[in-house]
């Protein structure tokens, strides 16, 4: 597929609405001089002013675009425009700037945003010469431990009351590493750059996480009398400055502008002081000589846009189309980037006045610099016999995904059952039936004139699945018995796939595991054609199951097929929900804030003592490949969250080369006339793929994955899992599967323990794991016996270490696909390593 480079991709700019106007005092004031950080998705700004220089400090989250204002406490840093500001992990760290009309300070002060305390410091002074004077406008950049001050403006008047302005261009490195913190000066080789304030100097990385990375100091314009244009690296191991020979049309010179490193390499800087090509009268007198007059037809703020490809050395100056959003010009203001989008907010519009204050800028902008990155892979939440209900991670930068299917497995032709299903979903979608009339519109859009029959698709339907509590049942105990490497009966298993749901990375603070006490909400089963009821006996001893086979993770060539979620037999394949328990409270998973459970979907898992289940090549009744038109990916919709119900796609395929617009577009209207909707086949393999879409275009596809519709008649996942700590082992209750529920004949509930051959120091993928069954009975709730759990593997590829169960519901027709928890734990058993 044809995708744009990084370097070929135009940022573009757009105007975050903010959610916490109606809060009281949580917007700040617009000003002029301030700065900011970014801590994560938080963006911190302190200081500055209009109507006077403030000590404020305000906290944005760019992930639910809110102001709000932390409760700090310690000796608080003075009020201070133009001053130095970085941050090391979660401290904050102030230095300089202007407190008053030509006082300047030298003073250091450390803020913890883990408490949101202030504590002023005092650092050492170089051994080789005096500390930094006060001073503004210089750059304050950290590499590492170590802080690198350049430059600024001071006051070399003798009498403080007067000012006498003088440039800068002295180093000094601030090492944070020791306690107290100390100031050095260190020793430089070539030519320096020239005094100057109010310039940008950013840490790029070269060759970063190689063992080529290099680390420079990049320093651009500024102020000395005039607006300067000229860029300068150190390279921090040598400490030699060079001025590179760049290409390309760089920014016209400017001063209090904002620079950022973003995607590609690429150095953005915005905005900031130029001079106005309309009146160059005393070129040669500084503005400080001037009366305000002069100033005001010699001097503008832009709102221009440079990137300075640092590999290449190469400027590219972006102009605006006409119509296109960008944000007004300033000088002034501050950036940070947070995810590859770099956030500007407030500064001065240059000279205009307000009665006695300045007209500063009060909104946000941010520009996105990069395509999105891959999204998570699409995982199964629920399937049925006509519908798939899908879920995927969302990555922080998309607006829009697109979601795109593959027909790879069709039924196998010998199931009566599935040949029956089949024909009647095909005679509904035959090309002679009649055939509706399409209206795919978003979510929560009217639909005005449409046609009479005319059925409407939402493309973009937002949701999350949230986690419940489940009610109180009592306990069964399970027979504790040492778990038996080989059974003596063989359980067979159906033909199904599995669904695993670990942790998520949604929004919110709720966590996607269950903890000790919570309820997990049923997120669904993968499954496939099951071929008969089962084969083995009661089971009164655990029984060794094999691991559940890996899903299809990179696409093979246009005639191989994927690795199938296929077993033969008919004990219960898997499926999962994320219901993860951490001991010993009992807590609800619903927390403060709903949040959208993330599966990991994996393929079936066989019940058998020592071999794995094969995949299409190794089965001996592999399936009928299907005819290669249906190797084509189609387009099921445009999605705003990660998740999908999935009960049709679109025939033809959306043009996989469109525009960024022409995506953006195609998620927000009706698709093109002649495209047709076609539904899900029951007992059909169906393969998945997303991809997320912002203003730069869409980002690269993620892994595949492959599901399968069910056949009617078995019974579904069980739900609302509740795990819970008791003095026998751990207490586990559940509630019967929403479908063919009513006659459950048994449940059978396994525990994941790790292969004989696996090292304990290395983590291993769920799906290689192996399957102990410790309970089977038609009462919905077990204890599982401390006896049984210390047999338990303790997976490791969530943050936190569980324990993973997998329960199946069986009914006359065999055993249905199974739900899957992980019961967090605080800590790790003896014998295995994180």
């Amino acid at each position: 597929m044809a995708t744009l480079s990084t370097s070929q991709v135009k940022p573009k700019w757009r105007k975050t609405a903010d959610t916490s106007s109606g809060v009281s005092g949580s917007m700040p004031r617009p000003r002029h001089g301030h700065k900011c950080v970014s801590i994560k998705e938080l963006i911190i700004v302190f200081g500055g002013g209009n109507e006077g220089i403030v000590d404020e400090l305000h906290v944005f989250n760019t992930a639910q675009n809110a102001w709000f204002v932390p409760q700090c406490k310690g000796e608080t840093a003075p009020g201070c425009a133009a001053f130095g500001f970085a941050v090391e992990n979660t401290r904050l760290l102030v230095h300089g700037g202007m407190i008053e009309y030509g006082k300047y300070s030298g003073d250091l002060y450390e803020l913890q945003a883990t408490k949101w305390e202030w504590k002023k410091l005092r650092p050492k002074p170089p051994r080789n010469g005096p500390p930094p004077c006060p001073r503004l406008g210089h750059s304050f950049t950290l590499v590492g431990k170590k802080i690198y001050l350049f430059g600024g403006l001071c006051n070399a008047a003798p009498d403080p009351k007067s000012h006498t302005a003088r440039y800068l261009n002295d180093l000094y490195v601030l090492d944070i590493s020791k306690n107290p913190h100390q100031w050095e000066i260190p020793e430089t080789t070539g030519t320096p750059p020239g005094p100057r304030e109010s310039h940008t100097a950013v840490l790029w990385k070269k060759n970063e996480g190689t063992p080529e990375q290099k680390e420079f100091l990049v320093l651009y314009g500024g102020m000395m009398g005039s607006r300067l244009g000229d860029l300068w690296m150190l390279d921090l191991e040598s400490m030699a400055w060079q001025k590179p020979i760049v290409s390309g049309v760089p920014p016209v010179p400017r001063s209090l502008h904002t620079a950022v490193i973003g995607a590609g390499n690429k150095m953005f800087i915005f905005g900031g002081w130029i001079r106005d090509e309309r009146a160059k009268s005393n070129e040669n007198v500084a503005d400080t000589e001037k009366d305000l007059s002069v100033l005001q037809k010699e001097w503008m703020c832009t709102n221009s846009l440079g990137a300075f490809d640092l590999e290449k050395l190469h400027w590219d100056s972006y102009k605006y189309d006409e119509g296109e959003a960008a944000p007004e010009p300033r000088a002034g203001h501050c950036a940070a980037i947070v995810h590859n989008r770099m956030y500007v907010w407030s500064g001065r519009d240059g000279y205009k006045k307000s009665v006695d204050a300045q007209v500063c800028c009060p909104d946000m902008w941010f520009l996105e610099t990069a395509k999105p990155a891959a999204p998570g892979k699409v995982q199964l939440l629920r399937a049925s016999t006509n519908s798939l209900d899908v879920h995927w991670v969302t990555t922080l930068t998309a607006d829009t995904y697109h979601l795109q299917i593959q027909v790879y497995e069709s039924p196998p032709a010998s199931n009566p059952a599935a040949a029956a299903a089949l024909a009647a979903a095909k005679a509904a979608a035959a090309p002679g039936a009649k055939q509706p009339t399409v209206l795919t519109v978003p979510a929560g859009a009217a639909v005005k004139n449409a046609p009479t029959g005319a059925q409407v698709v939402t493309l973009m339907k937002p949701g999350a699945l949230q986690l419940t509590p489940g009610p109180a049942v009592p306990a069964t105990t399970a027979t504790p018995t040492k778990p038996s490497a080989t059974p003596s009966g063989a359980l067979k298993l159906p033909k199904q796939p599995v669904l695993v749901v670990p942790e998520a990375k949604a929004a919110g603070p709720a966590g996607q595991d269950v903890k000790d006490g919570t309820t997990g909400e049923n997120e669904g089963a993968k499954s496939d054609t099951p071929e008969g009821d089962d084969a083995g006996p009661a089971v009164k001893e655990p029984v060794a199951v094999s691991g559940a086979m890996k899903e299809e993770a990179r696409e093979k060539s246009a005639d191989e097929p994927a690795a199938a979620a296929t077993a033969t037999a008919t004990a219960p394949a898997t499926a999962a929900a994320t219901a993860t328990a951490t001991a010993p409270a009992t807590t609800t998973a619903t927390a403060a804030a709903t949040a959208t459970v993330a599966a990991t979907a994996e393929s079936g898992s066989a019940v058998a003592a020592t071999e794995k289940p094969a995949t299409v090549a190794e089965t001996k009744e592999k399936p009928k490949e299907v005819d290669q038109t249906t190797k084509q990916w189609y387009t099921v919709g445009y999605f705003t969250d990660g998740n999908a119900p999935v009960a049709n796609y679109y025939v033809p395929l959306v043009d996989d080369d469109a525009k960024p617009e022409a995506l953006l577009a195609a998620a927000t209207s009706v698709l093109p006339a002649g495209v047709t909707k076609h539904l899900l086949l029951p007992g059909t393999a169906y393969k998945f793929r997303v991809a997320g879409i912002n203003m730069c275009g869409r980002g690269p596809w993620s892994e595949m994955s492959a599901f399968k519709t069910c056949l009617p008649g078995f019974p579904g996942a069980p739900s609302n899992i509740k795990i819970t700590k008791c003095p026998e082992g751990a207490l586990l209750t559940w509630e019967p599967p929403t479908n063919h529920g009513d006659n459950i004949s048994e449940y059978a509930v396994y525990l994941a323990t790790k292969p004989t051959n696996a090292k304990p120091e290395i983590s291993i993928p769920t799906n290689q794991l192996s399957f102990v069954k410790v309970y089977d009975n038609p009462i919905p709730t077990c204890t599982i016996t401390h006896d049984n759990l210390r047999y338990a593997y303790y997976d490791t590829n969530g943050q936190k270490p569980a324990i993973i169960f997998r329960i199946a519901a069986k009914n006359e027709k065999g055993y249905g696909p199974a739900t899957q928890v992980r019961w967090l734990q605080d800590t790790m058993p003896a014998g295995q390593a994180r």
